[in-house]
């Protein structure tokens, strides 16, 4: 008995929803199914090919997956929600964890690189700064690290990916100077601008850098640095010392 006014409850609500589209009919289907949503994530999550990604991950895109069967079921075809929903709802948690993965991997990549940088950066200044005074050194460092952070901007511009800023004024900016930066690096001598290409633009690491151009890792860094350097040097055009925008 139970059973048959459970039954017709849900089809009382989804005759509301289909007519009338209420954001209160939809918000009550979405807590009917959320179960049954929440039921396929932990099976999917259950048989998962990597550790690192938290339930809550596969219960969110479980969630938008319901939404979307919400707002896509037409009881006219004569498939039952479940039955409509589950391979929707299945398709949209591997999909989501698959993008989360491929997000996760890119900022794994890009940690690892500017990690990579900063050691050989840091190895590149001690051997070419004659300056005894440390904060000098240090001074040298951080104007290398500011001007590989544009150039990682850059990079991202160029490959398509989005620069993510609130404020549109300074969005603007940003990307004028990224386009900036990317006119500079085409006036650097060969061996430099290839060097900025490949690790900032294309996400290589210097080993393999070292690799293309048949030459050593040192040497990588070295030509690495100076390329920093040189581009410091034009600050005026990198709108470096500019806090107002």
């Amino acid at each position: 008995m139970a059973t048959v006014e459970t039954a017709f409850q849900a089809s009382a609500i989804w005759e509301a929803f289909l007519r009338e589209r209420s954001g209160q009919a939809r918000e009550t289907l979405i807590q009917q199914y959320s179960s049954f949503a929440n039921m396929l994530a932990a099976k999917l999550y259950a048989n998962r090919q990597v550790d690192h990604i938290e339930f809550d991950e596969f219960r969110q895109h479980a969630l938008v997956g319901l939404m979307e069967s919400i707002d896509r079921y037409d009881p006219m075809h004569g498939a039952s929600f479940e039955t409509f929903a589950a391979h929707r709802i299945k398709g949209a948690i591997l999909t989501g964890v698959e993008k989360y993965c491929e997000r996760q991997e890119q900022i794994s990549a890009r940690a690892r690189l500017r990690k990579e940088r900063m050691q050989q950066l840091l190895l590149s200044v001690a051997e070419a700064n004659t300056d005894p005074n440390p904060f000098m050194r240090l001074v040298d460092i951080a104007l290398g690290t500011a001007i590989g952070y544009m150039l990682d901007d850059s990079g991202m511009y160029q490959s398509g990916q989005e620069v993510q800023e609130h404020n549109v004024y300074r969005s603007h900016e940003l990307r004028d100077l990224i386009r900036v930066v990317d006119r500079l690096v085409t006036t650097l001598p060969e061996a430099e601008e290839k060097v900025i290409r490949y690790h900032y633009f294309q996400q290589v690491r210097f080993d393999h850098i070292a690799e293309r151009m048949q030459i050593s890792k040192g040497r990588v860094s070295q030509i690495h640095h100076r390329a920093l350097r040189r581009l410091y040097e034009h600050y005026d055009e990198l709108k470096l010392l500019r806090t107002d925008y």
